[in-house]
């Protein structure tokens, strides 16, 4: 069940991120990587409009889906199911503003719903949506003993 909380976690964000183009190119050092980032936004858009689960496993850091899923083909049988639940529902958002810090980057998208920050990190040399199994170490576990 955390693989489907993670799951459904990654492709809401990813949804929000489902963007065309945009982007700012402020700085000459960052040109490339917000050019990458603006190229990784359009893919994501793409495999979540053609409902592509290897592609859309193809964005996610390759150390978090090896963390979440252990296989790639792990990757693409689970995420395939929440793309199904999730047909027809992808908005359309343009990238705000860009900031790269290192092998990190926040992508800030505006779209008809509002707007959101999103993180992004840069592993082996190339863009990709992170993917973790959690942040809070101390309700990690199902702690619900109510009733």
């Amino acid at each position: 069940m955390k693989i489907k909380l993670t799951l459904v976690s990654l492709l809401a964000m990813a949804t929000l991120m489902a963007a065309g183009c945009g982007g700012d190119d402020s700085s000459s050092d960052n040109a490339e990587d917000t050019e990458a980032i603006t190229a990784l936004i359009t893919e994501i858009n793409r495999v979540t409009k053609e409902e592509d689960a290897q592609g859309f496993c193809a964005v996610m850091s390759p150390s978090g889906v090896k963390e979440t899923f252990n296989t790639q083909s792990r990757c693409v049988k689970e995420t395939g199911k929440i793309l199904e639940q999730t047909r027809g529902t992808e908005p359309t958002l343009e990238i705000e503003d860009i900031q790269v810090d290192g092998d990190t980057a926040t992508v800030d998208l505006k779209g008809a719903s509002g707007g959101a920050p999103v993180e992004l990190v840069k592993e082996g040399g190339k863009w990709y949506v992170p993917l973790s199994t959690g942040t809070t170490s101390d309700s990690d576990s199902s702690e619900n003993t109510d009733g």
